[in-house]
């Protein structure tokens, strides 16, 4: 049976439910602010063409199960990124994820891969599977969890607890911050990345935004409407008001918005202290005139986490942050975890410089932009626009009980408005959007849509 359904918000959750919901016949209306795609957008840079957001694709067997579901192949063309999780530098020294034979750390790489190893068959089902006691296959799974971080309630207290070097614990505890919370916060599964990543890292061959060209492609071809450029300003029950004044009806409402604007929307005020958010980023993008002499990942973590931490809960900008250096031919991309103050953070802000001037120093690379052909910046005001309020990119920072996957989050609201996003599924990364969404199409045909 045909149904009216309305999505509010184009990123990759939003399109990837539609596409779900509209593969079983009902009629899916895509409603966004801007152009679809959310974080991950192509801009147009010196002549070529430069994706923005997720940068790696990791778990890639959360992307085929999202596949089968729609009986698609897989149009991506992955391709292995060299250095897996790329070199990560550490005040105690590099170190590449993951450690390689003939490495120093590779002894203790092995024995924490050894402690993470129980985890592996299970966490698709961790990542796919509403939460859930009464389901056996998922009580499997979160026992697996369980048992791995035993009774360690963050990231920084399991791996404090398996007494690794202090260079390759700095490295794993880095991971937290893919969550947007700091190691002594985030759960414990965050440490354990790295592990269940192991060497399959990779992109689309043609770019990250083959991801969005597959799901707008997949919509299309179901009957989706995207209406790109189309903000909505009020939601009463299943009625939308649209910036232009117009209204919209739908017997089913999914919201892949940021829970807090939601909120607003709705006419209830939902307040986000500073200290409670999650980061934000400035994200620097370059065209070069000739490809960088720099691996395909380069990671350098904040040097003291808890100077970092003090410095994000106050929304001051720490000395040192957490800098992801992502080269891809003659492009290059510098993202800097910043804290969720909306503040709008140019290319000459003295705070970037001197992270860019880090990034130089301990990559050996001088004038690292210097002769770049063509530059962007998306800073937190960016980000705050159409998100969480400061551009906190994950929302709000959850307590470590609340996050990873055993989160008790309100996929449903009422029987017509659903969540599917980042915001409602704690985490970040595609694995994390494509996951809730399997999680909410399984909820939604379950309730009878």
């Amino acid at each position: 049976m045909t149904r009216p359904v309305g999505i509010l918000g184009g990123g990759i959750a939003g399109l990837a439910l539609a596409a779900r919901l509209a593969h079983r016949g009902h009629a899916v209306t895509v409603y966004d602010r801007d152009q679809a795609g959310g974080k991950l957008r192509r801009l147009t840079l010196a002549g070529e063409s430069v994706d923005t957001g997720p940068s790696l694709f990791t778990f890639p067997q959360v992307w085929r199960a999202y596949l089968r579901g729609l009986n698609e192949p897989d149009p991506l063309h992955l391709r292995p990124l060299p250095g897996g999780l790329g070199v990560h530098h550490t005040p105690h020294g590099p170190v590449p994820l993951p450690v390689p034979p003939g490495h120093p750390l590779h002894p203790h790489w092995q024995r924490y891969l050894r402690a993470a190893a129980p985890l592996a068959p299970f966490l698709g089902v961790l990542l796919t599977t509403p939460p859930r006691l009464r389901d056996p296959l998922f009580r499997q799974a979160a026992a697996a969890l369980l048992r791995v971080q035993g009774p360690h309630l963050t990231a920084q207290g399991w791996l404090a607890a398996q007494r690794l070097p202090p260079a390759l614990t700095h490295a794993l505890a880095t991971h937290a911050l893919n969550a947007g919370l700091l190691p002594g916060v985030a759960p414990p599964l965050y440490a354990l990345i790295p592990a269940l990543v192991g060497a399959d890292v990779s992109r689309p061959a043609d770019g990250m935004g083959a991801l969005l060209d597959a799901l707008l492609t997949f919509g299309q071809a179901r009957g989706v409407q995207v209406r790109e450029h189309a903000p909505v300003t009020r939601l009463d029950g299943q009625t939308l008001t649209l910036a232009d004044g117009g209204t919209a009806r739908h017997d089913l409402i999914v919201s892949a918005l940021d829970p807090h604007r939601l909120a607003a929307l709705r006419g209830r005020l939902v307040t986000s202290p500073v200290a409670r958010r999650t980061v934000s980023g400035v994200g620097v993008y370059a065209v070069l005139p000739r490809p960088a002499p720099l691996p395909a990942t380069s990671v350098l973590p904040p040097t003291d986490f808890a100077a970092f931490h003090v410095h994000v809960r106050r929304g001051a900008l720490p000395p040192d942050t957490l800098t992801l250096v992502h080269a891809h031919g003659r492009q290059l991309s510098v993202l800097l975890a910043t804290p969720a103050t909306g503040e709008a953070l140019t290319l000459g802000h003295p705070w970037v410089q001197a992270q860019l001037r880090r990034v130089e120093a301990t990559l050996h690379a001088p004038g690292l932009l210097r002769d770049a052909l063509a530059t962007t910046t998306l800073a937190p005001d960016h980000y705050a626009q159409g998100g969480h309020p400061g551009g906190a990119l994950y929302g709000p920072g959850l307590p470590a009980w609340r996050g990873g996957p055993l989160h008790p989050q309100p996929y449903r609201l009422t029987g017509g408005l659903w969540q599917v996003g980042t915001g409602v599924h704690p985490g970040g990364g595609i694995p994390a959007l494509l996951g809730g969404v399997q999680i909410v199409d399984r909820l939604l045909r379950e309730a009878g849509w």
